[in-house]
């Protein structure tokens, strides 16, 4: 026979303070998850920090970027799309148009 699983944290691993922090749903899943994956609470709560921060680090752009790209945007906010497409048209032959005078397109590299 069977004994009766007991509701205390004691058994579970989970400490009791943690699991009053963590409320009645979080702790279930972190028991789940101690149990699925045989690791302690402190390692599996490392472990959710670090992707955590690693996720909002790829999420949110640094403030440089993040303005760098408003600044950008601003730029041509009152501009129409096809003289936006002329513009980017110009820049990309006139580069090109630098890259063949140097004789980039003959595989040798530049002599400067």
């Amino acid at each position: 026979m069977s004994t009766p699983k007991s509701s205390s944290s004691a058994h579970s691993g989970i400490p009791s303070e943690l699991a009053a922090c963590l409320g009645v749903r979080r702790t279930l899943t972190l028991r789940r998850i101690m149990r699925q994956s045989g690791l302690p609470p402190e390692v599996l709560l490392d472990l959710a920090l670090e992707i955590l921060d690693i996720s909002s680090r790829k999420l949110s752009p640094s403030p440089i970027k993040r303005q760098a790209v408003g600044l950008g945007a601003a730029r041509w906010r009152n501009v129409a799309p096809e003289e936006r497409s002329e513009m980017a048209r110009k820049a990309v032959q006139a580069r090109w148009a630098k890259h063949r005078r140097r004789g980039g397109d003959k595989g040798e590299p530049d002599k400067t």
